[in-house]
């Protein structure tokens, strides 16, 4: 067996014909090692097909949050360990660098729900709503962030060295609605990773993903949690990017400051002076960026979906090959003899998960930014029940609490993107009845619990996962950390007060 020299030859090294006979062990594997969510799913099945759709409704949500938080395996139910079962498992070859598990779980879910829609009720396809645009959009402008990202480390140096360490995290955190969430946990945790103490790592990661997950919030075009709705804001609400920035802006990045001052108190001083050589093509890097983002504001369309393509495929087959000849550089240097010494090295690893997430983290953002929506709109008879429970005699404000309260406790589980596409349905509802300014209160809401909720674990927001492996922090001790700045939460509760007298 040749030496693989890329993450590619670990997948096709798993279709040869001597790997075969591990495929019905592969299979019992998974069904042992997910039980959670495929009883939830076999619920799903049986009263959907029974036209049930109330039901139905709540066990396709059970299904995808158990499966987005490492398909409930017994071990993180009971260890809380990371979703990584598969990194251990011999016959997994495949896998054994992947690191977007909850990711492409949300995938899986999507697409076997979209079967079952197909199968049992043919005509229900017509009425899901696909977020094409949104997903090329995603597409697009996350592939070229990940281009950008080697480049924001020298941004970052000159932000420090006029904004302090303050400016570093809250500026980052802000970026990200630009450069994508993903880039900026990647290009922050980079940044920051070697000026924390053992620790405060846990405290400081944490940190670092509650004031990306809300700074990315005030453009439509990097935060899944509001790309998956901004049809229905758009459309139905009547939202411009003015009125995202400044319903979603006055929370979300207010929210970021307050958790950025929080974070600053565990960064070290730089040991070294701050120099600032590249930060001419740095700048010019991250300016094509911005242009890209300004044309998706300007001009929406298949034309433009086009370019999105484009980048983001050439992006993919250029970060590809430069990670590939990086691997090829260590396997010689190092010279692994066996599969086993390359698992076990942690530069190995880590330059093998850097690749993949590089080169197919936006495009399976893309599918699942689709497959929620096809989650979603199963969801949606389940989600109608609660809207129908809430008493009209509540106050307005009371409502917009419990629906920031109940979305943010959905995004603590599974991805904040499912939470927003889920509960947004709730807003939808109560628009006439309560009228327009009522509606976009609690539409205000859901976003902010499901940009707020992001933090709480690993699986509940796309960025989490590559600060967690920066900063070596499994799950429990994330969880643990992640609950002292939870009482930052209150700054939502406080925009939503505002928003309650405005919009009347």
């Amino acid at each position: 067996m040749g030496t693989p020299t890329s993450p590619f030859s670990f997948f096709l090294d798993s279709f040869k014909p001597e790997n075969f006979k591990h495929r019905f062990g592969i299979l019992s594997f998974l069904l042992q090692r997910s039980w959670g969510a495929w009883f939830a799913f076999i619920a799903f099945i049986f009263f959907y097909s029974t036209h049930q759709y109330t039901f139905s409704g709540f066990f396709i949500i059970i299904t995808a949050v158990m499966a987005m938080n490492g398909l409930t395996q017994t071990d993180i139910v009971l260890a809380h360990r990371t979703p990584t079962w598969w990194k251990k498992h011999p016959t997994l070859k495949a896998l054994h660098f992947i690191n977007s598990e909850g990711e492409m779980a949300g995938i899986f879910v999507g697409v076997l729900a979209l079967i079952v829609v197909g199968l049992t009720n043919s005509t229900d396809l017509e009425k899901i709503h696909w977020p094409i645009g949104e997903a090329f959009t995603l597409y697009g402008i996350m592939s070229f962030a990940n281009w950008t990202v080697h480049h924001m480390v020298t941004v970052m140096t000159i932000v420090e060295k006029y904004t302090g360490k303050f400016g570093v995290v809250f500026s980052g955190s802000l970026l990200s609605a630009v450069t994508g969430e993903p880039a900026a946990a990647v290009f922050l945790s980079e940044y920051l990773g070697n000026r924390v103490t053992p620790e405060n790592r846990p405290k400081l990661a944490t940190a670092i993903a509650g004031s990306i997950g809300s700074g990315g919030g005030w453009l439509p075009f990097a935060a899944p949690p509001i790309l998956i709705i901004w049809g229905i804001l758009s459309h139905d609400f009547g939202w411009s990017i003015v009125n995202l920035m400044m319903f979603i802006g006055l929370g979300c990045i207010t929210h970021a400051m307050v958790v950025s001052i929080f974070a600053t108190k565990y960064i070290k001083d730089p040991e070294e002076e701050l120099t600032t050589s590249h930060l001419p093509t740095a700048l010019m890097t991250f300016g094509f960026l911005a242009l890209l983002v300004l044309a998706h504001i300007f001009v929406h369309g298949p034309y433009l979906w086009l370019i999105d393509a484009i980048i983001g495929i050439n992006v993919s087959f250029t970060l590809a090959s430069l990670y590939g000849d990086k691997i090829s550089q260590l396997v010689k240097e190092k010279k692994f003899k066996t599969d086993e010494d390359r698992r076990t090295d942690h530069e190995y690893e880590e330059l093998s998960e850097k690749a993949f997430s590089a080169t197919f983290q936006p495009m399976l953002l893309s599918f699942l930014l689709l497959s929620l929506e096809v989650i979603g709109h199963v969801a949606e008879p389940f989600i109608e029940i609660i809207a129908q429970s809430i008493p009209e005699s509540w106050p307005l404000l009371l409502t917009a609490l419990f629906l920031f309260y109940i979305t943010a406790a959905v995004s603590h589980f599974a991805d904040n993107a499912l939470a927003s596409r889920v509960f947004i349905v709730v807003a939808l509802s109560f628009m006439s009845t309560l009228g327009e300014a009522a509606a976009n209160l609690l539409a205000i809401a859901v976003i902010y619990g499901a940009l707020y909720g992001g933090f709480l674990m690993i699986p509940a927001n796309l960025p989490n996962f590559a600060i967690s492996r920066a900063f070596h922090v499994d799950s429990g001790k994330w969880m643990k950390n992640a609950f002292g700045i939870y009482w930052t939460g209150i700054v939502y509760v406080a925009a939503l007060f505002v928003w309650s007298v405005f919009l009347k």
